[in-house]
Parts: structure tokens; sequence; C-alpha cells
């Protein structure tokens, strides 16, 4: 019986949601993690979420006329590194489907002209990593997810010239320090995260010393230091979704949560394929990477 392969469309939403979250749950429930997709709805929203995103692209593998997974691809303009994620196949599928997936994603972003893959990785689910691991990527960074109540009000140390994103020449200051991070811009994301009323930055006489497009796990946050990093958590509007995502290498921003009430919701690894510079600032990443 032949596998296709084909886009996703918006009557797969809700096939693709389900086996999102079953795939999700059979994982985290066996390893004592709280699920990614903690519910159905949550999964199905998800996959809508992105199908709704011009520069997102999903396909699917059925067989039989029945779903067996879906993978998705998203860009982030101008950003030059393609993104994957998620990739779920229903557990009772029998292995392949997931190579064959990710062979699909990847060679799309190819052909878009994309040499950098990313993608976050549950750690707890040793077959992606190896699966991810054969077609190509390779670990980047270890990360964990803290999850706990915004500090803001609660620190007065950091309560100091942080301030919203409003203006392009903010965000042309935001762009350097960027550059700086990664050798490229994220700025699709944070004029995202303007729109929103969540984008701030912090400036000292005059130096902007870090910006964080929001905080939480679609975020991202780039600054000159563990204080300044610091800063902008504690002047965070809030925190986006579940929690956000910190290098396990920061031991003194990941010590500083745990002291400030926050808990260790789960492991994750950022892995990439193709050119990749490492982030020698304080930073935060998102989902994404």
């Amino acid at each position: 019986m032949s596998l296709k392969i084909r886009p996703v469309e918006e009557n797969d939403v809700e096939v693709c949601g389900k086996i999102g979250y079953q795939a999700h749950k059979a994982i985290s429930s066996s390893h004592g993690y709280p699920s990614e997709q903690p519910s159905e709805e949550y999964a199905t929203g998800l996959i809508k979420m992105i199908l709704g995103n011009p520069n997102s692209f999903g396909v699917l593998a059925e067989r039989q006329g029945k779903i067996l997974g879906s993978i998705f691809l998203h860009k982030f303009p101008p950003s030059p590194v393609a993104v994957i994620g998620p990739l779920t196949v229903h557990p009772s599928t029998e292995g392949g489907i997931g190579r064959v997936l990710m062979d699909a994603a990847i060679s799309q972003a190819h052909k878009q002209k994309y040499n950098q893959i990313r993608l976050v990785q549950s750690p707890s689910h040793i077959r992606s990593f190896v699966l991810y691991t054969k077609t190509g990527f390779t670990l980047q960074e270890s990360l964990f997810l803290m999850q706990g109540q915004p500090l803001k009000g609660k620190n007065n140390t950091y309560n100091i010239n942080v301030h919203l994103i409003e203006n392009e020449h903010d965000i042309s200051l935001c762009n350097e320090l960027c550059k700086s991070a990664y050798g490229f811009t994220r700025e699709m994301e944070l004029r995202h995260a303007i729109s929103q009323g969540v984008a701030t930055m912090l400036e000292h006489e005059g130096i902007v010393k870090g910006y964080a497009a929001g905080i939480g796990i679609f975020s991202h946050a780039v600054a000159l230091s563990n204080e300044d990093l610091k800063t902008l958590i504690v002047n965070a509007r809030g925190i986006i979704g579940p929690g956000f995502f910190v290098p396990a290498r920061n031991q003194e921003i990941i010590a500083w949560l745990l002291e400030n009430g926050f808990r260790i919701g789960w492991p994750a690894n950022l892995m990439t394929m193709g050119p990749y510079q490492e982030t020698l600032m304080s930073f935060l990443p998102s989902l994404a990477y």
C-alpha cells in the first residue's frame, strides 16, 4: 500500500490535531513530563493557527485515505532560517513515516533556498533525536522551559530604563543587537511582538543593552549581560504561553529564576542543519530557535 504525501488542508486540521495530542501525550506520560500539547483543543488550535500563517507550510502522510502524521515548515523573513515543527506521527503507526515527513520538509526548505534549518526537540523522545540526527541535524543547545509567575513589581532592583519598542528607530537599534547575536535580524518576530504590545528594550546612557520580543514560549530575547536579561524578564508585560526557554548552560539565570519561584517544566534541545553562529550574548530562544 503506497504512502501519499500531500499538503495539509483546512479539513485535515481536526485529525492532525488529534494525532498531535495523542503523540505528545504518549511520550510525555511515559517520562513524567507535562504534555507540550495538553489537550486536543490546544493541538487543533495550534495547527489551525499555523495554516492561517502565510509563512508556514504543512504536509501530511496518508495511506488509503487515513492520515498517519504531519509536519510543518516555517519562514521568518528576512531571517535566513527555516524552522521545522511540530512533527507528529500517530503512536500506533509503524516506523518510517517520520523520516518521510522530515525529508519532505527539508526538501521544501531547500527548494525555497533555505540552507539554515532549525528545530526544537524533546529529549525525552529518543526516537525523534535519532531521526533528526540521521537527517543531518546537530545538537547546539540544551534548553529548559521555565514556568512561573511574572516578576514585574517584585524586584525593584531591575525596574530601570525599560520601555516599549514603538518606532522604526527603536527597531533599527534592536536589529543591530540581534545581528551581533545571531548574524541576522529577527525583525518579523519583533514587529509581531510590537503589534501585541509586548516588545520591550533596555537602554542605558544611549546604549541598547537588550530587547525582548515578549517573554514566552514563542518569544525571544537578546541582552549584553545576564543582568540586562534579568531586567527584561522582570519588566515583561506577562509570560506568553506555558513559560519560556532558557539555555541550560546559563546556570546563573536558571538559578535566579528558581530562587524567584520558577520551576523547570521540561527540557528541550535546539538542533540545527547548515550554517550556525553560536549566540555568545545572554539570550532566550523561542520554540522556533
